[in-house]
């Protein structure tokens, strides 16, 4: 039986080998439908995704039968040994037989001989079936290498095409953010559109008003010239009768007839209805008064001046006096009283809070804001503020009370500005809705919208009176504005290639002060638009979109914070960086000099609030 093993191993190996080939050659043939054609497919894709099952079973199955040759190989060095041993002892017993010479003992002899050659060939096939073995094994190593190296470049090509598809899809990604950005734009001038074609129905309407009105105002006006040249008329032959009754009277009194009686009565009176020419027809009472160019307020570009309210020596303070952090959010701005005593700072925690210039200390908390607070500003006698927020409103705070007096609704965007003109009868606020708004704060809402085709981050009056106005927005540019016609008169391009964050007029009203996101600072001179001074400096960079730079009280040095936590002055008068310090280790978002002259204040993103004060004159 150990005889015949190898055989029925081999031919074991030839059926395995044939029913795997005719397994992989069987493809059912195409029948002509749908259904034959899926499988054809489903076992295509069989053969190709289990393309190295053959090669793998049929290395199991080598390792296998290896195994089983090895053990057989031992078995059949047992059974050498053992035959060996046999032999050796039937040779003994042949010798013995030889020289006994028995036919039976020779015929024995010769079988046993027979059988330990048939071992022999048989152990040498099976060393030969186990080279052949080997040898297979090595070639299915070799190709199962080549397999793992093909699957590893696939493995690598698979991850460069899934980082490029993934590049691309942060590409699809980016430009549907900008077509989402787009379609944001496109409805907000959608939105502008429509709310300049309603304000220009509006207008029609008035104007229709404003002529019916005017048409009216004219009749009673001719009815009542008419009246009156009527009453002049009988005044007139009540007069001429008069006289010719006393004329009558002395000719009887006399005895003489007066023969030739000189009498001019009064020219009689027209309807005036035929003699008034259409141009006579009074203005409409909408109409604004002119300025008269001889008004000795007015400067030689038309603007009133403002009057400087410093009280004191101006000095570029740099001790720091007080560290506070007041809020629980974000600071946005700050912005010292008129009359120096108080500043106050607006915050992301949606409250406006107080301080005491000296000791720093919180004064007042003022609440009632539904989002972030984005500019503060007082009234020239610090007794009211004013409190721009990302609600689309603004607010009027008393500071005696602490209590809101009026909350000012209307824009449709973020108010980034909020300003009293010089009486405190008006508040002027800018948006990011494209408006400017002027408010009547005795009526309580806006007599005066400015569309000013970009979102507006800052806006100033000119006068005290707050009829012209500055403006910086968001598309770079200046813009001056007339409230009464609603017009602009001036709109400076090309001055910054950022957006204005700032606008600031200096304390004669003869230049405007302009901040921007290129990180320079801008002065223009209101008689000629012109600008007169750049400052800029190594290392200083605008913080924040709504960032706010000052005069000093005298005029004479200008002062804004920049990224990095470092204040920077620069002096008007030489155009050069006066002096820089650095305390804050955030972005500054606003400084404010106190109208004393000896402190600055200055706030940035990370709730710090420094009070600087002293320093060399």
């Amino acid at each position: 039986m150990s005889f015949s093993s190898p055989a029925i191993i081999n031919n074991n190996n030839s059926n395995n080998n044939s029913s795997s080939n005719s397994n992989n050659n069987t493809i059912p043939s195409n029948n002509g439908n749908w259904q034959g054609d899926l499988l054809v497919k489903l076992l295509l894709r069989d053969r190709r995704e289990k393309a190295f099952t053959d090669f793998v079973n049929s290395y199991n199955s080598l390792v296998q039968k290896l195994g089983n040759f090895a053990d057989r190989n031992a078995q059949l060095e047992i059974s050498e040994k053992t035959a060996t041993e046999k032999h050796a002892n039937l040779s003994l017993e042949v010798e013995k037989l030889r020289e006994l010479g028995s036919p039976v003992n020779q015929k024995r002899t010769a079988e046993l001989e027979q059988q330990i050659q048939t071992l022999k060939d048989e152990r040498a096939e099976l060393y030969k079936t186990q080279g052949v073995n080997a040898q297979r094994l090595l070639n299915l190593n070799d190709v199962l290498r080549n397999h793992e190296e093909q699957s590893k470049k696939q493995q690598e090509e698979t991850q460069r095409l899934t980082e490029a598809n993934q590049t691309l899809t942060n590409k699809v990604d980016l430009h549907f953010q900008v077509l989402r950005e787009k379609d944001i734009t496109i409805q907000l001038l959608q939105d502008e559109l429509s709310t300049l074609q309603l304000e220009l129905g509006k207008i029609d309407e008035r104007m229709k008003d404003l002529e019916k009105e005017n048409g009216q105002l004219l009749q009673r006006w001719l009815k009542k010239m008419n009246e009156e040249a009527e009453k002049m008329n009988e005044a007139n032959l009540f007069y001429e009768s008069a006289l010719e009754v006393h004329a009558k009277a002395l000719e009887f009194q006399s005895g003489v007839v007066i023969v030739d009686k000189e009498f001019t009565p009064a020219p009689k009176s027209t309807s005036l209805s035929t003699t008034l020419p259409s141009t006579s027809l009074p203005p409409p009472a909408s109409s604004p008064p002119s300025t008269s160019p001889n008004d000795s307020n007015n400067t030689s570009s038309g603007y009133v001046r403002a009057r400087s309210r410093s009280s004191g020596p101006v000095i570029i303070p740099t001790i720091v006096s007080r560290r506070l952090t007041p809020h629980d959010g974000e600071i946005h701005t700050i912005q010292a009283s008129t009359d120096g005593n108080y500043f106050a700072t607006g915050s992301a925690d949606k409250t406006i809070k107080i301080f005491d210039s000296t000791s720093g200390q919180i004064r007042q908390t003022l609440s009632g804001s539904i989002q972030s607070i984005m500019h503060v500003s007082f009234n020239n006698t610090s007794e009211m503020i004013a409190g721009a927020s990302n609600d689309n409103a603004a607010r009027l705070w008393h500071l005696k009370t602490g209590r809101i007096r009026l909350t000012l609704t209307g824009h449709v965007g973020k108010v980034y500005s909020a300003r009293f003109n010089g009486d405190s009868s008006k508040v002027i606020t800018g948006s990011h809705d494209r408006t400017i708004k002027v408010w009547d704060l005795q009526k309580g809402y806006c007599i005066r919208t400015i569309f000013s085709f970009s979102s507006c981050n800052d806006v100033v009056p000119l006068d005290d009176e707050g009829t012209t106005l500055v403006s910086g927005h968001l598309d770079n540019n200046l813009r001056f504005w007339d409230v009464r016609s609603g017009k602009d008169i001036k709109e400076l391009t090309g001055i910054h290639l950022g957006q204005i964050t700032s606008v600031s007029v200096s304390p004669d009203g003869s230049k405007v002060l302009t901040n921007s996101r290129d990180n320079t600072l801008k002065l223009v001179d209101l008689r000629t638009y012109d600008v007169e001074q750049t400052f800029k400096a190594d290392g200083y960079k605008t913080g924040a979109n709504w960032s706010r730079s000052c005069f000093s009280p005298d005029g004479r040095y200008v002062v804004a914070g920049s990224v990095d936590g470092t204040v920077f002055y620069w002096n008007t008068q030489k155009s050069k960086l006066e002096r820089t310090l650095k305390e804050h280790h955030n972005p500054i978002c606003g400084v404010s000099w106190s109208p004393h002259g000896s402190q600055v204040f200055s706030a940035d993103k990370d709730r710090t609030v420094i009070i600087w004060s002293g320093g060399p004159r």
